[in-house]
């Protein structure tokens, strides 16, 4: 069981949300306290699973999947528990489940799907619905989007 973190913690969680790549030194001198002890803190919520990883930020259509969507699915309550592994296999170049979430309501999961096109989102929804169980799907393209990382200051 983890600690509570305290308010220096909770400052470089949200620091390294935005500044992924920020030394610890700059995080030192953010927080108010010693690069070794910044270094330790971060080990401490690395181990902790606070910080579960770090990954970059993706011009998705610099990777031809430049067409967001999000999918609502319905599916019979006995397969929500493989479902997010069925999701995610249905991966291929053209077409990726990026998150898979599951929600309250009529829709049991909601997926942020990215495609290279309309045709490969239009394929990636006939896998879907081909999966045993899976009984419809609700499809939202996005048109634009902002996202609190590419909004932050650099300072």
């Amino acid at each position: 069981m983890r600690k509570p973190l305290d308010p220096v913690d909770k400052e470089i969680v949200r620091l390294l949300v935005t500044h992924g790549r920020i030394s610890h030194q700059e995080l030192a001198q953010r927080v108010h306290v010693s690069r070794p002890a910044v270094h330790e803190r971060v080990k401490r919520l690395e181990q902790d699973g606070v910080i579960r990883g770090y990954r970059a930020v993706i011009d998705w259509s610099a990777i031809d999947l430049g067409l967001c969507a999000f999918v609502s699915v319905q599916a019979d309550h006995d397969l929500l528990g493989t479902l997010a592994d069925r999701l995610f296999g249905l991966t291929t170049n053209e077409a990726r489940v990026e998150e898979c979430h599951r929600v309250t309501g009529q829709w049991c999961a909601l997926l942020k799907v990215r495609t290279a096109s309309p045709v490969a989102l239009q394929q990636l929804l006939d896998d879907i619905l081909t999966i045993e169980g899976v009984d419809a799907v609700v499809t939202t393209i996005v048109l634009s989007s902002s996202e609190a990382v590419s909004r932050a200051s650099p300072g």
